[in-house]
């Protein structure tokens, strides 16, 4: 019994010594000893971080559902189906009128899009033989009624929300967006974009529905359409905000900057055209174009005589002719050749010069009473030759051939015709020799 004590007594002495050697130098332990109880104490720190995370899990989705049943509690205090209620109540919770207005909008949505349903039917139950539900556009009662939804969405949204309409939740206008819609707060600029993404979409469905056919019913939906957007635009914003609009975006504006950047005008100048040109911006640039009558192409002449009397005034000679020359369609293809050929715009301006020098020297062929008819058409094709190899040597093989291909007014000369063009470069009149007689 003594000797099992003694040797008890040993080996608890050894075990002692060798985990002080553990502790004091671990690279003496043998490499299987060592990775044994690392082992161990990685499962154990292991296990502790699963327990850890686990619980960390279950506190993250006890918070959620804390904040879901928080959120729908709220909701179900603030909620209404009366709109106005709706507001009141999200007014008296405090919440921004940013915020107010994108709950109320989305609302207003869900209506629109239930009365929509109701007017067009569903898709679904059209057999595949069948027109779609929205071609029954051509149904003046339905047009008036699916136009009636998105007029209802505007007035809806300016009654219950008032000055709030006009509150924003997003950050400042992008710099397109200024060019666009000008010095217009952020939450303006979102409504002037709903309001043009709607009206849109039902002149979209309007034209659709006409089928390449546009009859005059078709023509008042879409004046209609036009003149509620005004409306709209109008409630939206005030005359002089309304104004900048409309000179930002109107067609007549678009028709202009082409030109304008190619005799490179400046703000006072497009200001001054734009000025002359907009009382008669309907009748250069109607909404629809189909159909156009003697009468309105008389009234397009006047109003251009009109203006090109009052150009000459507002910029002088010299200027009125660089923008006459640069709205002609026929420059702006001789400046767009000469861009990529990347040859200089007083290169375009000569090439443009022949074209009315060889017009010019046509028509004194044509007139000459000296020359038979042989004698002119002889004429007119070696003044058609001359120009063509004078535009080449100005412009280059390359742009030169490629407009004297497109040119009609220089073949017509070819064929032993005269030219005239428009003093504002609007219109080309052709005048032919009487034809060969044959022998």
């Amino acid at each position: 019994m003594k000797l099992f004590k003694t040797l008890l007594a040993g080996s608890l002495v050894a075990n002692l010594a060798l985990i002080a050697a553990v502790v004091s130098q671990p690279s003496l332990v043998p490499p299987a000893v060592r990775d044994f109880f690392h082992l161990r104490d990685a499962t154990a720190e292991t296990a502790a971080q699963q327990r850890a995370s686990r619980r960390a899990a279950a506190e993250a989705r006890a918070a959620t559902d804390r904040a879901a049943a928080s959120r729908a509690l709220l909701w179900s205090a603030l909620a209404s189906d009366d709109l106005p209620t709706l507001v009141a109540h999200l007014r008296a919770a405090g919440f921004s009128p940013g915020v107010i207005r994108a709950i109320v909008s989305s609302q207003i949505d869900r209506l629109s899009r239930g009365r929509m349903k109701e007017l067009v039917g569903t898709l679904a139950d059209t057999p595949f033989w069948k027109p779609e539900p929205l071609s029954s556009m051509n149904s003046p009662k339905f047009f008036e009624a699916y136009s009636q939804i998105f007029r209802d969405r505007g007035r809806m949204m300016r009654e219950l929300l008032g000055d709030d309409l006009f509150a924003g939740t997003s950050a400042d206008p992008s710099a397109a967006q200024r060019r666009q819609y000008g010095n217009l707060a952020k939450a303006k600029i979102d409504l002037l974009q709903r309001i043009n993404e709607d009206y849109a979409e039902m002149m979209a469905q309007v034209t659709s529905a006409t089928q390449g056919i546009m009859l005059p019913e078709d023509r008042a939906k879409l004046a209609l359409l036009e003149r509620e957007k005004q409306v709209d635009l109008a409630a939206l914003l005030t005359p002089p905000e309304l104004a900048d609009y409309q000179m930002r975006s109107s067609r007549l504006t678009g028709s202009l900057r082409m030109p304008l950047a190619i005799m490179d005008a400046t703000e006072t100048e497009f200001l001054a055209i734009y000025r002359v040109m907009a009382p008669y911006a309907d009748v250069l640039h109607p909404s629809s174009s189909v159909g156009y009558s003697n009468e309105q192409f008389q009234q397009r002449t006047d109003a251009r005589q009109k203006i090109a009397d009052q150009l000459k005034q507002v910029l002088g000679a010299a200027r009125y002719a660089d923008y006459t020359r640069a709205s002609s369609t026929e420059f702006q293809q001789l400046y767009r050749l000469t861009q990529q050929e990347n040859l200089p715009t007083e290169t375009a301006v000569r090439t443009f010069d022949l074209r009315d020098a060889a017009a010019g020297e046509s028509l004194r062929i044509y007139n000459d009473r000296s020359l038979d008819p042989e004698q002119k058409r002889a004429a007119l094709q070696a003044l058609a030759q001359n120009t063509s190899a004078q535009i080449v040597g100005t412009l280059g093989a390359n742009a030169g051939n490629a407009y004297v291909k497109s040119a009609r007014w220089l073949s017509y000369i070819e064929q032993g015709g005269a030219v005239t063009f428009s003093p504002d470069g609007s219109s080309t009149t052709y005048r032919s020799l009487p034809p060969r007689l044959e022998p």
